[in-house]
């Protein structure tokens, strides 16, 4: 029986581990007090967005996560936790922080690890408010974008304020 066991929680830990060297980013949440519709809610919306929560034992989740080097996690794994997995940079994170923000009393995004980085609760918020990567990068590029349309924009009005002139 015990030899049966053994083998059920190294398959569980094994099945996390290939989900966690797939997944970009790793986030450790907590749920105290929340009801099953919340929960299912949450990981329908999870889903949408690229996103997936599953539920392990802390010990078994915290032997995943060292044997995959996200030992920085460890601490996390208190109480009920949750990780929630993606294998899309930044997926789900805006999910989460709004989820949160909507629960405060019984949803708590504890740490994540994203891109090999240690993150913590206030810097997964962050990245979440950036969105995702497409997003960020078109704010960076319509920044850098508008000192060269003021440019173009001055130097027609002064070419058609010269041509009116002329």
């Amino acid at each position: 029986m015990n030899q049966q066991i053994l083998a059920e929680k190294k398959e569980i830990v094994a099945g996390l581990n290939e989900i966690l060297k797939a997944s970009h980013s790793a986030v450790v949440v907590s749920y105290s007090k929340m009801s099953v519709a919340e929960i299912n809610q949450l990981r329908a919306d999870l889903k949408k967005g690229g996103a997936k929560l599953s539920v392990h034992k802390n010990s078994l989740a915290k032997k995943a996560i060292d044997e995959d080097g996200l030992s920085a996690l460890d601490d996390s794994f208190k109480g009920p936790t949750a990780i929630v997995t993606s294998a899309e940079e930044g997926a789900g994170l805006k999910v989460l922080n709004d989820f949160a923000a909507a629960h405060s009393k019984t949803f708590v995004i504890k740490a994540g690890m994203i891109g090999g980085a240690y993150c913590d609760a206030d810097k997964i918020k962050m990245l979440a408010a950036i969105g995702s990567k497409e997003n960020a990068l078109a704010s960076l590029l319509s920044t850098l974008q508008s000192p060269l349309v003021m440019f173009a924009l001055t130097i027609k009005a002064v070419a058609e304020k010269n041509g009116a002139a002329a």
